[in-house]
């Protein structure tokens, strides 16, 4: 069969030609359904935490059509729209401190990139136009534009664009099952943050104009999440160095670690938080940033502007979603779901990591998991990369009806994957989700033993 007759009948251009791809064609709640009317739980919601309020949500969509009916577009460089004043009263009201000033976009990784522009235009604007790095951590991911995929350091990603990135400075991960530095928590005083302050010295605080990290990591280093303090110190060195903090919570943002913000778990507060993914639950693209105080007091001060901005900067519909989202997640206690829903997720992990041979490492908070796989527990040998064991994983999960998310892959680390399901999982789902997961991770036993 040719080309023309088999992959371009749908005329889609895939991420990936030869990989086959279910054909959804319905959704509700925590479940998909394909053309065949075989169901799945969306155990992953979406691209890690995006489907927040569960899939066909009639008020959303009736909000998005209303809407667009009304007022569908106006230029943010003209004009300012009541959805998206909504939206942003809604995001300070529960941001936590003094991040009271909201831009949104349609990606996280424009989110990321506007907020790495917009800590290098504040310094620009307070006298200290030196000030121009930002350090990033390694194992982490924070989009997909040549800026993002830069700071971030998931190799599969970055590897046909490198001739185009700027040098990052880096530190190390807060990895404490694989920890770069040999050493343990806590006897280690948090040497993986107080690195920060190390790197600042090396290129010279003159130089650094932000740091960037997500309190809990998703694709790159899937659950990986700090010890007590380590967020604490970060804050301090940022501080003392006159350094932007930004907090990636793409992923981590409303609710998913049941916080209304992941950096909430340290009682640290950034002084950018990106957010994305769970603000509209998927229903439209919708990405932003909340800003403190003190950085939109710079540029109030000067009334210079910050130069940035894009087509559908605060698209009002965009917008509308998130507002019904965002009511949504309030009135039914999804954020308190989600850290009941999650403590009981993470037991049945842990449950299943003692059961497994192959499971070596459960991490997370909240309704964000990850696993990690291992040869043996004892000392922690990953797999061979050839085994392709997460990818065996994935698909004996997706045969026993589970989505899950597989981790982005690095060098220095196992097979990985994240448990995300929406915030409206109930326990019964937990264990439904746990008993499919189990199953799958059995018949990736199997083969291996068999191999």
């Amino acid at each position: 069969m040719t080309f023309e007759t088999t992959e371009s009948r749908r005329f889609i251009f895939p991420r990936q030609y030869g990989q086959t791809y279910p054909l959804i064609v319905r959704a509700e709640g925590i479940r998909l359904y394909d053309e065949h009317g075989r169901e799945y739980i969306d155990g992953s919601s979406g691209a890690i935490a995006v489907v927040s309020v569960g899939h066909g949500r009639r008020e959303i969509a009736e909000t998005i059509a209303r809407q667009a009916e009304r007022m569908a577009y106006v230029h943010s460089a003209e004009f300012q729209n009541l959805p998206a004043e909504e939206l942003a009263a809604a995001v300070a009201r529960i941001a936590p401190g003094d991040l009271n000033r909201c831009v949104f976009y349609s990606g996280g990784s424009e989110a990321n990139e506007a907020a790495v522009k917009l800590a290098r235009n504040y310094h620009i604007v307070r006298g200290a136009p030196s000030k121009h790095l930002t350090i990033a951590r390694r194992r982490s991911f924070h989009g997909a534009t040549v800026m993002t995929l830069a700071l971030g350091e998931v190799v599969g990603r970055r590897g046909h664009y490198a001739p185009w990135y700027p040098a990052v400075p880096r530190i190390v991960a807060p990895e404490c099952y694989r920890c770069p530095l040999g050493l343990r928590y806590p006897d280690c005083d948090l040497a993986c943050a107080r690195q920060l302050e190390e790197k600042i010295l090396e290129v010279g605080p003159e130089s650094v104009s932000a740091f960037i990290a997500e309190p809990i990591v998703g694709a790159a280093a899937p659950g990986m999440t700090p010890p007590e303090g380590y967020y604490g110190t970060i804050r301090a060195i940022c501080d003392k160095y006159e350094v932007v903090f930004i907090a990636d919570e793409i992923i981590t943002g409303f609710g998913r670690t049941g916080r209304q913000f992941g950096i909430e778990h340290w009682d640290v507060q950034p002084d950018i938080a990106v957010v994305g993914k769970g603000i509209a639950s998927g229903y439209v693209p919708l990405s932003g940033m909340v800003i403190s105080d003190r950085i939109a007091q710079a540029f109030w001060e000067t009334s210079l502007p910050y130069v940035h901005g894009f087509t559908h900067q605060g698209h009002p519909v965009a917008c509308a979603a998130g507002v019904a989202t965002l009511k949504i997640i309030e009135r039914e206690g999804l954020v308190a779901n989600a850290a009941t829903q999650g403590a009981h997720l993470g037991r049945r992990l842990q449950e299943i990591a003692q059961r497994s041979p192959i499971v070596g490492d459960v991490r997370g908070k909240g309704l964000l998991y990850g696993l990690e796989l291992v040869r043996h527990k004892d000392t922690r040998e990953s797999f061979a990369k050839s085994l392709k064991v997460v990818e065996r994983v994935f698909r004996a999960a997706l045969e026993a009806g589970l989505v899950i998310y597989k981790g982005a892959g690095h060098p220095a680390a196992g097979d990985e994957f994240l448990v995300s399901p929406p915030l409206t999982v109930t326990r019964e789902d937990i264990d439904d989700i746990s008993a499919r997961l189990e199953a799958a991770l059995q018949v990736v036993q199997e083969q291996l033993a068999a191999a």
